[in-house]
């Protein structure tokens, strides 16, 4: 299994690959790693070898959908180093009414309080080094009222 896309925009216009065993997804990551590279191309060249890994493993386990989603969720929590909830907004979307990105941000932001007011809380009993505006901030944060029930877990 090798990729032919060889430019920045090939590479990024190039769909995802399924290997169907460790000798396909060796070949395909080999096909990307064993070739010059560009500051542009190094980087669809890393994912998508990760994407192909990602792929290999969902099939070698049988995931599912759900699962898949869940994985790359995480693999996104991980190599962004993000500690608390998140949310992914598709600004494709905004062309959809159904769709009403403002109420689901409203709705993660309000879900998120309780996780925002603990973190807030810990920052200012750790009595971090922060701007003036920073602790300001904090403060009023660990003081506000949570609305409901927490929506997103921490």
């Amino acid at each position: 299994m090798q990729e032919q896309a060889k430019t920045e925009a090939e590479m990024r216009d190039a769909g995802s690959v399924w290997p169907q065993n460790a000798g396909d997804l060796i070949g395909y990551i080999n096909s990307l790693t064993e070739r010059t590279h560009d500051y542009g191309t190094t980087v669809y060249a890393m994912s998508m070898a990760a994407n192909a890994a990602f792929n290999y493993v969902s099939h070698e386990l049988g995931a599912t959908g759900f699962q898949a989603s869940c994985a790359d969720l995480d693999f996104l929590r991980r190599t962004r180093m993000m500690k608390g909830p998140f949310i992914i907004l598709k600004a494709d979307e905004l062309l959809y009414p159904q769709y009403n990105l403002e109420e689901k941000l409203a709705e993660f932001k309000e879900g998120c309080q309780k996780w925002v007011k603990e973190q807030a809380t810990l920052r200012l009993a750790e009595n971090l080094e922060a701007h003036p505006k920073v602790k300001e901030h904090w403060e009023k944060l660990s003081k506000m009222e949570i609305k409901g029930d927490e929506n997103v877990k921490s």
